[in-house]
C-alpha cells in the first residue's frame, strides 16, 4: 500500500527548476511549495538521492508516503518503488542513536555539519525466514562527496568475528565477495549502499534477488538437497517482469541443471555463473514459480 500526498511525501522525481515546474505543473502548486520551503530553488532528486529515501522507507517499515507526480517518473525510478514495495513488518535497529532535534535551533542545527552527524548513517535488519538467516544493512553517505566506509561487521552487527561471510550488493545487483569482520565499500554522494550478508555455507547459497531490497518477500520456500546437490526453490513473482535469483557457489562445484516451473509447465530459465557467482534469470508468472539447481562436485585442481 502507498499514500498519497502531495506536497508531503517523497519526491523521486528527476531534477528540475522552479521555472521549469511551473511550465508543467499548476502555479498554484509551485507558488505553495515555494511559500513553504523558502528559498525553494528547485524539485526532484537525483538517482542517488532516490535510491536513499525508497530505502528509509522501505527497510524501516513506514507507511510509504509518495508526492511524485507519477506521469512524470522515469522507468528507472518506477523500477526503484517495485523493488520496494510492500513495506514489512520490521524493526529497524539503531536508526536513532545518533541524536535527535529535541532541542533545535534554527541556525546551528540546520548546519550541514550539525544536521549530517544526527542522521542515521547504518540501517540494521536482522533475517529470519524462507530466504535465509541474515543481515540486511543500509549504508548511507550524506555528504556531497565520495566517501570510503571501513564497516566493522562484528562491532555494527555483533556478528562473529571467526566466521566468514558472503555479502551481496542489492542495487547494484552484485556479488561482492567473502568478507571476515571488516568490509570495506565505496558511497557515493547521498547514495546507500544496500548489502545482503549471509553466513558463508559450504555449500550453494542464495545470496540475493532482484524482486526486493529485503531479500525475503518473494521467496516462498529453500531446501538443500545433500544426497543429490540440488537446491530447490519457490517464488512468487511478478508477470511480465523478469526475476533474478543470484547464488554463491562455493569451489569444487559446477552448475549440471537449471530447471524452472509454474504450473506443472516448463519455464526458460537461463544461467551465467562468473567465479563464485550465479545468476539465473526467470519470467515472472501469475503463479508461483519452482526452481532448482543441481550442481556436480568437480574433481580437485
Amino acid at each position: 500500500a502507498v499514500y498519497v500526498m502531495p506536497g508531503e511525501g517523497l519526491e523521486l522525481g528527476t531534477p528540475m527548476t522552479v521555472e521549469q515546474a511551473m511550465k508543467q505543473r499548476p502555479p498554484i502548486v509551485v507558488e505553495t511549495a515555494r511559500t513553504r520551503e523558502s528559498p525553494m530553488i528547485g524539485f526532484g532528486t537525483t538517482l542517488a538521492e532516490a535510491r536513499t529515501l525508497v530505502t528509509y522507507v522501505s527497510l524501516t517499515g513506514v507507511a510509504y508516503p509518495l508526492a511524485s507526480v507519477m506521469p512524470e517518473l522515469p522507468e528507472e525510478r518506477v523500477r526503484l518503488l517495485k523493488a520496494t514495495m510492500p513495506t514489512l513488518p520490521i524493526l529497524p535497529v539503531d536508526l536513532f542513536s545518533r541524536g535527535t532535534d529535541v532541542q533545535w535551533d534554527t541556525f546551528k542545527h540546520t548546519q550541514p555539519d550539525f544536521y549530517i552527524h544526527n542522521y542515521p548513517e547504518i540501517l540494521n535488519v536482522k533475517v529470519n525466514g524462507a530466504s535465509g538467516v541474515y543481515d540486511i544493512v543500509g549504508l548511507t553517505n550524506w555528504r556531497s562527496a565520495t566517501v570510503e566506509r571501513d564497516f566493522d561487521l562484528t562491532e555494527k552487527l555483533g556478528l562473529d568475528p571467526d566466521r566468514r561471510y558472503v555479502v551481496f550488493d542489492f542495487w547494484n545487483q552484485k556479488l561482492l565477495g567473502i568478507y571476515k569482520k571488516h568490509l570495506v565499500t565505496t558511497i557515493e554522494p547521498h547514495d546507500t549502499r544496500v548489502l545482503f550478508i549471509h553466513p558463508l555455507s559450504n555449500r550453494p547459497q542464495l545470496v540475493g534477488i532482484s524482486r526486493h531490497i529485503s531479500g525475503a518477500y518473494s521467496i516462498l520456500e529453500i531446501s538443500w538437497d545433500e544426497a543429490t546437490r540440488t537446491l530447490h526453490g519457490s517464488s512468487q513473482t511478478v508477470p511480465g517482469d523478469p526475476y533474478l535469483l543470484w547464488f554463491y557457489v562455493p569451489d569444487g562445484m559446477e552448475i549440471l541443471q537449471v530447471r524452472a516451473r509454474a504450473r506443472g509447465r516448463q519455464l526458460p530459465a537461463r544461467h551465467k555463473r562468473v567465479g563464485h557467482s550465479l545468476m539465473i534469470r526467470l519470467d515472472g508468472q501469475q503463479s508461483p514459480v519452482a526452481w532448482e539447481v543441481a550442481f556436480t562436485r568437480t574433481a580437485p585442481r
